[in-house]
């Protein structure tokens, strides 16, 4: 299984970035339809959808015209991917010589920085969250649907715990670097982090 982030070291930077760093999971019921991939299609489609009118207008009901749809469908459904509903990613820099970390994120329109002294960063921790089901009726009523259709989702509906790393800053405030289900993969980048800013 590829872990959820990169580390880069260069001498007295280490660079961590990933694009899982949510302390909750999300809706059940949704978390596996409305995904990234899925809002990109609806709006490629709505896309074609909205230049069929002026096509059909302009080349006729013709094959050139569905041919046209058709690019534009496919054509845009990267592009809305890649730049639109692109991953939120969050870069943190964590600077020996200039004694700062740069935690950054980048979102559609903005990109929020914040800037911690090192001195500042009292532990570097990992926690165990586990959420709660806060809709077991849909859960049940899904289940049942699918039971009904013959087609069983492996792990819908289990409130699989999530490990968070995070730092613990000297005001008694957390920053959230990275979330993740998997222990192994959190313990790594805890390590690294931990080992780099020699923290006790």
């Amino acid at each position: 299984m590829a872990q959820n982030y990169t580390i880069d070291e260069d001498g007295d930077i280490l660079t961590f970035r990933t694009a899982s760093f949510r302390s909750d999971q999300g809706s059940v019921l949704h978390s596996g339809i409305y995904n990234r991939e899925f809002s990109s299609m609806l709006a490629s489609m709505a896309l074609a959808g909205l230049a069929y009118p002026f096509l059909a207008m302009l080349l006729g009901q013709t094959l050139l015209l569905y041919a046209c749809i058709l690019v534009i469908a496919a054509g845009s459904f990267p592009l809305l991917r890649r730049y639109v509903f692109r991953d939120i990613l969050l870069s943190a820099v964590f600077d020996r010589s200039a004694r700062r970390a740069v935690i950054s994120q980048n979102g559609l329109l903005e990109r929020r920085t914040e800037t911690v002294l090192l001195s500042s960063i009292s532990r570097v921790m990992v926690e165990k969250k586990t959420p709660v089901n806060e809709n077991p009726d849909g859960v049940e009523f899904v289940n049942k649907i699918s039971l009904q259709h013959n087609t069983v989702i492996p792990g819908f509906g289990d409130e699989t715990p999530l490990y968070l790393l995070m730092l613990r800053l000297g005001d008694g405030t957390d920053r959230l670097l990275y979330s993740d289900s998997s222990m192994e993969d959190v313990l790594g980048a805890y390590d690294r982090i931990k080992g780099f800013l020699k923290i006790q």
